[in-house]
C-alpha cells in the first residue's frame, strides 16, 4: 500500500513537470518550488485532516476512488485548457489549480486515514520534486525528438491517464 501510494506520488510529479514543459518557453525555478510548496501544504493540510477521521470509518477504496476521479477530471481540464504558446498552466486558469489542490489534498487525506504521518509527507514531497524535475526532462527530449508533432505535448497526459486506471481497479 505504501509502495502504491508513492508509486502514485511519483507518477504524478512526471506528469505534472512534463505538462510544465509544454509552454514555448522552459518554467523558472520560481515554478518549480510553487508546485512542490503547493503540494506539500494541501497534502500536509489533507493529511491533519484525515487523522481526524476513524480508518474504518472511510476505507481504503473510497479514498483511492476520489483520487482517481479528482486525477480524472483534472486530466479533463488539463486537455480542455490547453494554449499552444501559455502551455497547460496559466495564472488565468484556476480550475486547473484547484483540481490540483484537490488531488494533493485528497492524496493527503488518504495518508492521514492510514496515519501515515508528517515524516511520509515530506518524503513524499521530495519525491514529487524529484520527479517533477525528471518529468520535465523527459518531456524536453520528447519534444526535440517529435518536434514535427504537436500532440506529443499531451503524452504526460496519457501516463497520468494510464496509471490512473490502473489504481483505480
Amino acid at each position: 500500500m505504501i509502495l502504491t501510494m508513492l508509486f502514485f506520488v511519483f507518477i504524478v510529479g512526471l506528469s505534472i513537470g512534463g505538462l510544465l514543459a509544454a509552454n514555448r518557453h522552459y518554467p523558472p525555478l520560481f515554478v518549480y518550488v510553487f508546485f512542490v510548496l503547493y503540494f506539500l501544504v494541501s497534502a500536509y493540510i489533507g493529511m491533519i485532516i484525515g487523522m481526524l477521521f476513524p480508518s474504518f470509518l472511510i476505507g481504503f477504496f473510497i479514498t483511492e476512488f476520489l483520487v482517481c476521479t479528482a486525477t480524472f477530471l483534472f486530466l479533463i481540464a488539463v486537455t480542455l485548457k490547453y494554449h499552444p504558446s501559455l502551455g497547460f498552466f496559466y495564472w488565468q486558469e484556476k480550475i486547473v489549480f484547484i483540481l490540483l489542490g484537490s488531488i494533493f489534498f485528497l492524496m493527503g487525506f488518504q495518508w492521514g486515514i492510514f496515519e501515515f504521518r508528517s515524516f511520509f509527507t515530506f518524503f513524499s514531497c521530495l519525491l514529487f520534486g524529484l520527479a517533477l524535475f525528471i518529468g520535465l526532462f523527459i518531456q524536453i527530449q520528447m519534444k526535440q525528438k517529435f518536434w514535427r508533432y504537436p500532440l506529443a505535448v499531451f503524452l504526460p497526459c496519457i501516463w497520468l491517464f494510464l496509471i490512473t486506471l490502473i489504481k483505480l481497479f
